[in-house]
């Protein structure tokens, strides 16, 4: 059933995007044959999208589907929910024009001209994906969150396939222990992602809540959190906030990126020198070292089938 479409703000490159998607594993965000799949919370339902192009990427537009449901939905509450997670209303032109202005860093960033991130659904998701990452590889990390999120159970099915919302704060508060082995994450971090997940159940921390601060003062918030430091703020805002606001300076990934595309070196990059690269780019220094690290993805990583991940090929340091 269509529901809508979307205008993105141009340049806006949806096949890059999806494409962007293939290089990982599935978790909740599904490309499959040139379009977008995403099992999302509405109240207390779950709405099964399907999203496709029928633009180009300086006339974007994007119909939206409604494929299933388990109850009645807000159809403008799924077109809103949608133009956060597909970054539709982020405009990236004054971005682009500095960028342009500076020989390397346009280098980098050209060739993904159009590309957006696709984002959690909710600053808790964001978080809760983010922590599970902590000082893991990737594919680790991708089995840990499929795991949750069909442990969660919070299913709905089309086509014979298996789609997965997001666990709730609920689900997770109410974890034990012994219940999140499976994860085979390390157990300090398996009772971080419980105590953060009662204290959003509870009102006593909210994550939306910081999409209403200035972005320096949620970053705050954060890092003030047990447990949570630089790369783990800086990664849950881009992931689950309108915008690029930090930058995880001590990313290996980044760190090698940073190496290979503004020094022409191999190895890493330090942490310092990768603080010190995007700090010249000022309030578009989160914008500078997304791209960077995803040029990273671009050039080493193959596309894998049916792909559906919004995280970056990192493997985080200690925090």
């Amino acid at each position: 059933m269509h529901i809508g479409s979307l205008k993105p703000i141009p340049p806006y490159d949806f096949d890059r995007m999806l494409d962007g998607l293939g290089r990982f594993q599935a978790v909740t965000d599904i490309a499959r044959g040139g379009e977008y799949w995403r099992a999302l919370w509405i109240g207390d339902q779950i709405a099964l999208v399907q999203v496709c192009s029928h633009g180009t990427v300086d006339a974007p537009l994007l119909d939206v589907h409604l494929a299933a449901v388990t109850g009645p939905v807000n159809r403008d509450a799924i077109l809103a929910r949608l133009r956060h997670i597909l970054s539709t209303d982020e405009d990236l032109n004054l971005f682009y024009a500095l960028a342009s202005n500076d020989a390397v860093l346009w280098e980098t960033v050209q060739p993904l001209r159009g590309l957006r991130m696709i984002r959690a659904e909710s600053v808790f998701e964001g978080l809760m994906t983010t922590v599970i990452e902590q000082q893991i590889a990737l594919t680790a990390a991708v089995r840990a969150e499929r795991w949750l999120v069909e442990w969660a159970g919070n299913r709905i099915t089309h086509g014979g396939e298996t789609y997965y919302a997001f666990p709730t704060p609920s689900q997770i508060g109410a974890a034990q222990m012994a219940d999140l082995i499976p994860l085979k994450i390390t157990f300090r971090r398996m009772q971080l992602l419980i105590d953060l997940a009662q204290q959003a159940a509870s009102g006593q921390f909210d994550p939306e809540a910081l999409r209403n601060l200035h972005p320096c003062e949620a970053y705050d918030r954060l890092v003030n959190l047990r447990g949570i430091g630089n790369w783990t703020a800086a990664w849950t805002l881009s992931r689950g906030l309108s915008g690029h606001y930090a930058v995880g300076y001590n990313d290996v990934a980044l760190q090698a990126a940073v190496n290979r595309y503004f020094y022409g070196q191999t190895g890493r990059a330090t942490a310092e020198v990768v603080s010190q690269t995007f700090g010249r780019y000022g309030a578009y220094a989160g914008l500078a070292a997304y791209y960077t690290l995803m040029r990273w993805v671009f050039d080493r990583y193959e596309p894998v089938a049916a792909s559906l991940s919004t995280t970056g090929p990192s493997e985080p340091p200690p925090e």
